[in-house]
């Protein structure tokens, strides 16, 4: 395990999530008309002059641009921290089912018109999906399967 690309990548997904954070907390804070934001010091300007519906299509745009983003920060992180692969395709994997999963439920919701429906149950897969917990639990099952397998020597 080469330690220093290690904590690079999981500061750069923490970083990133705090991001994330910003950003969204910022356009929810516009539709809904706060004047002030929590979680960030500054107003976004850019957010403040686009309409409601300009807004939530921005969001739909930015989940998927920054799930895109968490999987490569990951995978890569992953694939350049190990000599083994594994961890890599096994991030790539879990993406790729959560993806699979995530269109199959949006599908769904498209054919009985009934996003409402399936909101909370997407949010929540994207809650799991935008911040570095994916990247630890991997790192961290992989080096208690290659600290079991030291053991039994």
């Amino acid at each position: 395990m080469k330690k220093k690309i290690y904590i690079f990548f999981l500061i750069l997904l923490g970083l990133l999530s705090y991001l994330r954070e910003v950003l969204f907390t910022s356009i929810n804070a516009t539709i809904a008309g706060t004047p002030s934001f929590y979680a960030k010091t500054a107003r976004i300007e850019f957010f403040l002059d686009k309409s409601a519906a300009t807004l939530v299509q921005l969001k739909y745009g930015m989940t998927i641009g920054f799930t895109l983003l968490f999987a490569l920060i990951t995978i890569v992180g992953l694939r350049l921290t190990f000599k083994n692969q594994l961890p890599s395709q096994l991030a790539l994997t879990l993406y790729g089912i959560c993806g699979m999963i995530a269109s199959l439920v949006i599908a769904y919701s498209l054919l009985t018109n009934r996003f409402d429906s399936v909101y909370s149950f997407l949010r929540l897969i994207i809650e799991y999906l935008h911040n570095p917990l994916v990247y630890l639990i991997i790192s961290a099952g992989y080096l208690g399967v290659l600290y079991s397998q030291q053991e039994k020597k």
